[in-house]
């Protein structure tokens, strides 16, 4: 769950920093306080797209940063963080810096990581629940998903193996396609096979030649320097007054007193042994400058032949290694190509098996999903009438597509919301307020299967007032027993049953406007309630918000 959330510079929020708790925490304020700007900070940290717009003006940056408390039963979230090789703790952060140039900087657990991995990892820690995600709802796409987040592992396990078995038949079928061109495309094909096979293997390659080749041209384009500078440390070494004649004179003159002392012995026996030394450096010098020739006709050949084999790393790859792999993938094209019946007729009996088995584990995921389907359907009704909306029907209309890595389900809920009526799509008969008490349906029965630690609530409650506004204010404190509720909120049935109540508003400071957050206290919370109920600010309303209190935590004694 979330321990602490702080912001610094985002919208008109300068510096905030709050500690949430478990169980059910509300957030609430006046009209355009800022309690988006709390669900987009949050939204930051889950990865959505980090608008520069958000911003406080004036700033070059803005910085999030939320404090998570991770479960040992999170199994999802683990798998994750050690998939990216972060370590786990029992306190995790994860922050995001957003700058004006558009950088985005994001660290889990003090380690830098991509957008795509913060977003992985942070998917794992919250859900948030908002408008978007009721006109998501309406969308036939997001139906499918709900089902099989409601299915059991076995769907789960069928669902990989679909993926697995279409990425094969995907792959067969691309196989065929290529080897299923007309005559003259083959014919061309071949022709160009040819002709870059014939061109590589006339070349005869060999692998390190280039590097031998260019060191050889090296040494031939500076053949007189070489020369000159071996000839000259021979004649150092060898010449009449060379290095060797010199010893020679030395050793001589220690053994002329060898005798007298044993320390001129051993000099002269050194100095003999650094003249033969010496003696065969000069030798092999020699020899040396002897070899090194300057031949024009040996040089155009080298440079012939080193221009050959760049014009076949431009056509072919960067260094003879590639040039050869080229050849090798060629080589195998224009067998196949040139056997394509034979290969061809022998995918099209592949193609027709993996069409087959991936037909039958299709079906068998869609005799699955209706299953669970059916079992959701039920369970929505269920929640539906807790929520006041008794009679109210739901089913899966299941239609079959072409095959992908998903299997073959297209399907659609549909709604009778009222006794005698017919099913109808969702999006065709809900009106604003019954999305929100469908969306609260299924995320109420989702949640019971997910490990996600803490559930955010946008105003989920538009378009709800009254009895039903006190029945949603039950069903999301039922949620909150089992994982962190955070619920941003414009009602007072919601904000009284909350076990801590945040209140968000706007202060004028320094000619500046600045969002604040702070958790109310004692009467306070009865205040808040009271300005939810009807905005007026007297002893009868605030003790109305009292009784609103004292109603929830007799209500909530009873369903927790």
């Amino acid at each position: 769950m979330i321990l602490e959330l702080y912001i610094k510079n985002i919208a008109i929020i300068g510096e905030l920093r709050v500690r949430f708790g478990d169980g059910f925490n509300v957030l609430s304020g006046e009209t355009g306080a800022g309690k988006s700007i709390i669900v987009d900070s949050m939204n930051l940290i889950l990865g959505s797209r980090g608008d520069r717009e958000l911003i406080k003006f004036g700033e070059q940056s803005a910085y999030v940063e939320a404090q998570f408390s991770c479960e040992p039963n999170q199994k999802e979230l683990l798998e994750a963080m050690q998939e990216y090789g972060i370590e786990p703790e029992e306190e995790l952060i994860i922050s995001r810096e957003l700058s004006a140039s558009g950088k985005n900087i994001c660290r889990i657990g003090g380690r830098l990581v991509s957008l795509s991995v913060l977003r992985e990892v942070a998917s794992h820690l919250v859900n948030i629940y908002g408008q978007n995600q009721q006109q998501q709802l309406l969308d036939d796409k997001s139906h499918l998903a709900l089902i099989d987040a409601f299915a059991d592992e076995e769907a789960a396990q069928l669902r990989e193996q679909v993926a697995a078995t279409f990425a094969q038949y995907a792959q067969t079928r691309a196989k065929l396609s290529s080897l299923q061109k007309d005559a003259a495309e083959k014919a061309r094909m071949l022709d160009l096979l040819n002709y870059q096979i014939d061109e590589i293997e006339r070349a005869s390659l060999k692998n390190g030649e280039e590097e031998e080749l260019s060191a050889e041209k090296t040494k031939m384009l500076h053949a007189e320097k070489i020369a000159q500078n071996l000839n000259e440390a021979k004649d150092a070494l060898s010449g009449a007054e060379g290095a060797v004649s010199q010893l020679y004179a030395a050793i001589h003159a220690l053994q002329a007193i060898a005798s007298l002392d044993e320390r001129y012995e051993k000099l002269a026996a050194g100095l003999n042994d650094a003249y033969y030394a010496v003696e065969e450096a000069s030798y092999d010098i020699g020899a040396l400058a002897e070899d090194v020739l300057f031949d024009e006709g040996r040089l155009a050949v080298l440079e012939e032949r080193l221009a050959a084999i760049s014009s076949l790393k431009r056509k072919y790859g960067g260094s003879i290694e590639e040039i050869l792999a080229f050849l090798e993938n060629a080589q195998q094209d224009y067998e196949e190509l040139e056997h394509s019946e034979i290969r061809m007729a022998e995918l099209e009996k592949q193609l027709e098996s993996e069409e087959s088995t991936l037909a039958l584990l299709s079906d068998r995921l869609t005799a699955q999903r209706k299953a669970s389907g059916e079992k959701l359907a039920a369970q929505i009704a269920r929640e539906l009438g807790d929520l006041g909306m008794n009679g109210a029907q739901i089913a899966c209309d299941f239609r079959k597509k072409d095959y992908s890595a998903n299997g073959c389900d297209e399907v659609s809920l549909m709604v009778s919301l009222n006794p005698g009526q017919p099913l109808r799509h969702l999006s065709k008969v809900a009106s604003g307020g019954e999305v929100s008490r469908i969306m609260l349906a299924i995320k109420s029965i989702v949640a019971q299967r997910e490990a996600i630690g803490t559930m955010i609530f946008d105003e989920i409650d538009t378009g709800i007032s009254g009895r039903m506004a006190q029945m949603v204010a039950q069903k999301i404190a039922k949620i909150s027993s089992a994982r962190q509720v955070i619920c941003v909120t414009h009602l007072a049935q919601l904000a009284a049953m909350g076990d801590r109540n945040f209140f968000i508003e706007k202060v004028q400071k320094d000619g500046q406007t600045y969002t604040t957050l702070r958790q109310l206290q004692g009467d306070e919370v009865a205040e808040e309630i009271a300005r939810l109920s009807g905005g007026i600010h007297s002893e009868a309303a605030i003790a109305h918000g009292r009784e609103l209190l004292a109603n929830a935590k007799e209500i909530k004694k009873q369903i927790l």
